[in-house]
């Protein structure tokens, strides 16, 4: 089976683990010969496009990720094909646990969106949603009644293992923080510096213990921990270019065998749990709180405008650590049922 991928490969860390996860996934689930990648966020499917694929692809894949969302793009969320082009995919399509990804003030899902979705759904194989709530936002808005499926970054550390930080000889944590959308992830410059302040506070006392590495996910999360790290001992950050974006696999030892994570991001939250790696949630879009019910943790998520957020933050710490045989063992035997869950889902469409 020769598959084509399109998903986000827009200079986002998280984007290119899912992809990893993705195509980790297919080559067990199904007889794959071959995947190519293109990426949804700058291949658009014209005809001439549309007829590539249906000459040389068995299966088109779209997503997973954040893929629903951005309003002033053409099509009210990524997939650049005009809608009524849809209907000319000769080849089988999935749209492969999608993630709604649109922040609560900004209004939801444009009309044009609502149709092209709906329309995406009529021709679609499969059509699935990734686990983090975006089943119930999306057929609000739209009526869809999607698959729910798990995000594929859970899949990133499946039966796999990847080797430790040569230079990490000690027990550390990862703080991964996000600062593109500022607006939208604080509410406004006041609570961003309200945060900065709680997380330095966090990170001073937890750096007395235990190494703190800081894990930007895009360019855009670097200022935001040089500012929370600036002047605290014992702490580290992720030279980025080392990691983005073809290097993105050496992200993955740093998850696997660090303490516990403290991520703003869905897939700094996931990809260490794919390792049974405690995750503590910093609240910042619905879809976080969403995820951490979901996979039976929703006591690991702290909202980023918690104004206990330094105390919360240094106890879950201590208690992620001090049950992280409990964790692992309940992040295990949930991953098994979602992966059967997959399974089930993928092969029986195929």
């Amino acid at each position: 089976m020769r598959i084509l991928h399109t998903y986000c490969l827009n200079f986002n860390l998280g984007d290119y683990a899912l992809g990893y996860g993705v195509k980790k996934a297919l080559r067990e689930l199904l007889p794959v010969d071959l995947i190519a990648e293109t990426n949804i966020q700058g291949q658009i499917f014209d005809p001439y496009y549309i007829d590539i694929i249906n000459r040389n692809y068995d299966l088109l894949i779209i997503g997973g990720g954040g893929i629903i969302h951005g309003a002033h793009w053409p099509q009210g969320w990524f997939w650049l094909i005009e809608q009524e082009l849809i209907r000319n995919i000769r080849i089988p399509f999935v749209v492969f646990a999608a993630g709604y990804n649109y922040f609560k003030e900004e209004g939801g899902i444009p009309e044009r969106g609502i149709r092209h979705l709906r329309e995406t759904h009529k021709y679609a194989k499969l059509f699935t949603v990734r686990n983090d709530g975006s089943y119930g936002r999306l057929k609000s808005q739209t009526g869809i009644d999607a698959k729910v499926i798990a995000d594929p970054g859970f899949w990133v550390g499946r039966n796999q293992s990847f080797a430790r930080p040569a230079h990490l000889n000690n027990d550390y944590i990862i703080v991964q923080l996000a600062d593109d959308k500022p607006n939208y992830r604080f509410g406004n410059e006041e609570k961003r510096s309200q945060f900065v302040q709680g997380m330095r506070e966090a990170v001073r006392e937890l750096s007395q213990k235990l190494h703190v590495v800081f894990a930007p996910h895009v360019l855009d999360d670097i200022a935001l921990s040089r500012e929370v790290a600036q002047g605290i001992a014992n702490v580290s950050i992720w030279n980025f270019s080392e990691f983005a974006f073809d290097h993105v696999e050496r992200t993955f030892g740093y998850y696997e065998h660090a303490s516990c994570v403290l991520a703003m991001r869905g897939h700094g939250q996931i990809v260490p749990m794919s390792f049974g790696v405690p995750a503590i949630s910093l609240e910042n879009h619905h879809k976080h709180k969403g995820l951490m019910e979901e996979i039976g943790l929703p006591n690991l998520n702290i909202d980023v405008a918690d104004p206990m957020l330094t105390e919360r933050v240094l106890h879950l710490v201590k208690m992620s650590i001090e049950d992280r045989e409990k964790i692992d063992s309940h992040l295990k035997n949930r991953l098994n049922l979602l992966w059967q869950e997959c399974k089930t889902i993928v092969t029986h469409a195929f």
